[in-house]
């Protein structure tokens, strides 16, 4: 099994920090991951995107032509990059990106998911934490990694002043769906 998961919007969103966190939480959970990133010169506003590789045998190709599964958080991140999505890949988007995109720009192919994690973080009182509730959804959606895969890595990966609405977040982005 390889599957590629591509995390995509703007500077400032945490695409980063989501793609380390879940390429840690696969590799504790027995996996070979690999991990690439990419941003705008901008620290934040840029495009900014996450490509997770995850197998169960060794990873010898180090490209990622297409996607299992892409997690979009800005429209500009889901325009960019559902073309690279596999046909029956799984599209998880904040429901407020989805809000603003067109009939034509929906794909049939693909299993989108709409998750409300704008809504939810600003609910938390942090709206930094949509990256969370996003990778909350794909624990709930996949048989990748568990909800508790993701907390041991927020547990080891976050300072303890912010641990704890990292992992409310994890939890509301798993309980939406």
């Amino acid at each position: 099994m390889v599957r590629g998961i591509l995390i995509s919007g703007t500077g400032g969103q945490g695409i980063v920090s989501a793609g380390e966190l879940l390429s840690d939480a696969l590799f504790r959970a027995g996996y070979e991951v690999v991990n690439t990133r990419s941003y705008g010169s901008e620290a934040r506003g840029g495009s900014s995107r996450s490509e997770v590789l995850v197998s169960d045998e060794e990873i010898h190709d180090l490209q990622l032509e297409e996607s299992d599964i892409l997690i979009a958080m800005s429209v500009q991140a889901y325009r960019r990059f559902i073309s690279r999505i596999r046909v029956n890949g799984l599209v998880l988007v904040d429901a407020m990106v989805l809000s603003k995109l067109g009939e034509d720009e929906l794909r049939e192919d693909v299993e989108l998911v709409p998750v409300a994690a704008g809504e939810t973080s600003e609910r938390l009182g942090e709206p930094i934490v949509a990256n969370m509730v996003l990778l909350g959804a794909l624990a709930k959606r996949t048989e990748l990694l568990t909800l508790d895969m993701l907390k041991e890595a927020v547990e080891v990966l976050m300072r303890p002043s912010i641990r704890r609405i990292n992992l409310r977040a994890l939890e509301a982005g798993y309980a939406s769906l």
